[in-house]
């Protein structure tokens, strides 16, 4: 009796299941549509009031060439070289030097035997040089004097009027005191003029003694030349770099959001299928862990956005009042993917060439071995030969007169002297010696330190663009058989042969393998700047030039420009309109990599977020 109960009983449950399962999308179909509820915002950047900035890898290397104050500050030490070099060369300058004096000499005094006597003496004194310092270490000089002098005395006498004579002078008759004055007067006009030569003969002699200080100099403003243009590439390329990081921070940012946008879809998908019977409770929870973590992935990236544009702004020095501050920064060039196959040893020529440090390391062992012939040169005895010649004029009655006496050469004077210096044991020079062949020794031995590392560096540049390219080449094999493997492992899922877990940790494998694929992209052209950089040739790779003398000398303290003055350089808003302005820039919708897209950056003209289409290609970002 039980058996025959059961059997019917458990077809009719088979019949109702089934009528159940057919029904439901009929009932569905024909109830009416209800209003969706509110979608909730996904996790990620928040809609933001303001445009963004639309702004190209040349508008931003332009940007950080004009503003970055690193590179302001690093332009005033040529600046201040070149004033030195011209202190330097100052020694050998010429000059004029002059005296003119007057002084007066009043006497009066009373004596026994002559009475009060007074005198006045006026005289002018006017001195001329001329000298001029010669790169052989002597000097050659021309003097020329001129002084006059006038002197009168008077002697005050007392008259005898007894004797009808003066009391000093018998002699003289008088008959009042004024009889007995006497006096007398002088006047003397001299000229003179000498050329002296002064030349020392063994210290301090010759050219390579006496201009150490300007090679130096030199040497010095060319140190500061090569590090004020060290620093313009270490800045730009760090520019560069930012602006490929803020690429792959959004393009990543992309990536996670089609990846949360893929898990959302399955999760609502096992949702449906649970509600039908056709599935078990715990996958809806396995779905919504993925989707949760997917959540925190977006979070994350737009963290990461954030920073990679504030460090872009730091480096291009954005004033703080500007409006990009506020406004997310939208790059306009995608990393390009061109295969580059540099050589090793042009590589490491071009470097020996063009790397600024070790240009400064050359002329740093210049100024030493300049330095060093200088002090060989300072260990020799002192002997210098002096000679002078010249001529004296003389006049009583003008300075006229007396010239033309100097030109008839009635006086002539000359004088030849050699002084010798020997210093006993000379132990400074000897010192300083010393110590020059070791700063030699050391700069030639910093050169060849630093060459090696130039070498070292450039084929580590070298091979880490090899080792990035070939990178990128396995990245997008693995993206396309994860892709691949996700939608047979999906077709799996919808005939009962899979399970949640194995399905999203496909989508996990999908989504690692697109970020490293587009960081592969993103280390390969960095690794292109960074054997510009360590080539020293990032200049002449980007068509730009260092700034010129005449631009730096009128560098105020703060920045010339700001963003939005720079020439070429368009911050404006994306979208921004007014009357005569340009197209603004517009990011393009994907990136296109080796005949494939890229739906990471831009967002469709139709407003729908890039996830979605993501979604819409059959889970895959990438086709």
């Amino acid at each position: 009796m039980t058996r025959r109960v059961a059997r019917p009983t458990l077809a009719l449950l088979m019949i109702l299941t089934l009528l159940a399962v057919v029904a439901a999308p009929a009932a569905m179909a024909q109830a009416p549509s209800a209003s969706p509820p509110p979608a909730e915002t996904p996790p990620g950047r928040q809609p933001s009031v303001a445009p963004p900035y639309v702004l190209s890898l040349q508008d931003a290397l332009t940007a950080t060439l004009e503003n970055n104050l690193d590179i302001v500050v690093r332009s005033y030490d040529p600046l201040q070289s070149e004033s030195k070099v011209i202190a330097s060369e100052s020694f050998f300058d010429p000059f004029f030097a002059g005296t003119a004096t007057s002084s007066l000499d009043e006497q009066s005094r009373l004596t026994a035997f002559v009475g009060r006597f007074s005198s006045n003496d006026k005289a002018h004194l006017y001195t001329l040089r001329f000298e001029d310092p010669l790169l052989t270490g002597g000097r050659y000089r021309i003097d020329v004097n001129a002084n006059d002098d006038s002197l009168k005395r008077t002697l005050f006498d007392a008259c005898d009027t007894t004797a009808g004579a003066c009391v000093s002078d018998p002699f003289k008759l008088c008959v009042t005191d004024s009889d007995c004055v006497s006096s007398s007067q002088s006047k003397g006009f001299n000229a003179q003029y000498a050329l002296t030569f002064i030349q020392p003969l063994l210290r301090n002699f010759g050219k390579t003694a006496n201009k150490v200080f300007i090679v130096v100099a030199h040497n010095s403003l060319g140190i500061d030349e090569a590090r004020f243009r060290q620093t313009v590439l270490d800045t730009l390329s760090a520019a560069e770099k930012a602006y490929w990081d803020l690429n792959f921070a959004i393009m990543d940012l992309k990536t996670q959001q089609a990846a949360l946008k893929l898990a959302q879809d399955f999760l609502e998908e096992n949702r449906i299928k649970v509600r039908v019977g056709t599935l078990a409770p715990i996958e809806i929870t396995q779905a919504e862990a993925g989707v949760a973590d997917r959540e925190e992935t977006v979070i994350t990236g737009e963290n990461l956005v954030r920073t990679a544009e504030d460090a872009l702004r730091r480096v291009m020095n954005v004033p703080k009042s500007s409006p990009i501050w506020d406004q997310p920064i939208q790059p306009s060039d995608p990393p390009p993917l061109v295969e580059m196959a540099p050589d090793m040893d042009a590589a490491v020529a071009s470097a020996q060439k063009h790397r600024p440090d070790l240009e400064q390391a050359r002329l740093d062992l210049g100024s030493q071995e300049a330095n060093l012939a200088f002090r060989k040169n300072q260990k020799r005895w002192g002997l210098d030969f002096t000679g002078t010649y010249g001529n004296l004029g003389f006049a009583s009655t003008s300075y006229h007169d007396s010239f033309r006496d100097l030109k008839d050469r009635n006086q002539t004077d000359w004088s030849l002297l050699l002084s010798m210096n020997v210093p006993l044991g000379n132990r400074l020079a000897d010192a300083n010696f010393a110590v020059a062949e070791y700063q030699v020794a050391q700069s030639r031995y910093r050169l060849e330190t630093l060459e090696q590392a130039a070498r070292v560096e450039v084929r580590n540049a070298v091979r880490s663009v090899e080792t990035n390219l070939k990178r990128v080449k396995a990245a997008q094999v693995n993206s396309r058989l994860q892709r691949e493997k996700l939608a047979a492992e999906q077709k799996k899922f919808e005939n009962g042969m899979s399970t949640s877990f194995q399905v999203l940790s496909f989508q996990t494998d999908l989504r690692t393998a697109e970020s490293r694929e587009n960081a592969a992209i993103t280390d390969y052209n960095k690794s292109l700047v960074e054997l510009q950089r360590v080539q020293g040739t990032l200049l002449e790779a980007k068509n730009m030039r260092m700034p010129d003398n005449d631009s730096r000398r009128t560098m105020p303290y703060r920045p010339k420009t700001r963003l939005g003055d720079v020439p070429g350089v368009d911050f404006r808003p994306a979208g921004a309109t007014g009357a005569g302005a340009p197209a603004a820039i517009s990011l393009p919708r994907q990136f296109t990599f080796d005949r494939r897209r890229l739906a990471v950056t831009g967002t469709p003209p139709d407003g729908a977020d890039a996830s979605a289409e993501h979604a819409a290609q059959g889970g895959s970002g990438r086709r």
